[in-house]
């Protein structure tokens, strides 16, 4: 439902393609497309043209509970996290590395720097599918945990903005490498 006029007439915007709404709604330019990013990034109101993101703010982000984080690709390394914001607990899980290592449980002020560079990249706005038309490459897969529902973010060879932002967050929280 649009927020401005409350009528429910709305669309998710793919934003490979021009906010017109003939080619947002047309499925063969959406098939043709090489580049695609699905669902839930950026709303559009057909009746009021008024376009919204999913969450504002960053009370949100206060609400998370556990991250799942999870790129690699054929032949090249791969990165597990769980970083647990509640129990201020870290687990890595690098296939490379073939065990599991247990990071010192980081500080609160950690967690809190953490959730703001979250903020930054506008993570829990991110769309649910990004895919590129690629055989090979990164695959990823983010998992948001919250107190009764969660949320489910993947990737293949296309990324959501602040990618690499995200990715050096996870990093230096982590203590290891994340790509």
């Amino acid at each position: 439902m649009c927020p401005k006029c409350k009528q429910y007439h709305t669309y998710d915007v793919i934003p490979e393609l021009p906010n017109e709404p003939a080619l947002q709604l047309s499925k063969d330019v959406v098939e043709n497309t090489h580049e695609m990013t699905i669902g839930n990034g950026k709303y559009y109101c057909l009746n009021c043209d008024y376009s919204w993101k999913k969450y504002r703010g960053k009370k949100i982000y206060e609400q998370i509970k556990v991250i799942h984080a999870n790129t690699g690709g054929y032949a090249g390394p791969f990165f597990g996290v769980i970083i647990d914001i509640e129990s201020l607990e870290i687990d890595r899980n690098d296939y490379s590395a073939i065990n599991i290592e247990t990071i010192d449980t980081p500080m609160e002020e950690k967690i809190e720097w953490f959730k703001s560079e979250l903020h930054k990249c506008d993570f829990v706005n991110w769309a649910e599918e990004y895919f590129a038309l690629v055989m090979d490459g990164t695959q990823w897969r983010i998992q948001i945990e919250y107190e009764s529902y969660c949320e489910i973010k993947v990737g293949s060879n296309h990324f959501p903005p602040k990618w690499t932002k995200f990715c050096r967050a996870i990093s230096k929280i982590s203590g290891g490498e994340f790509y």
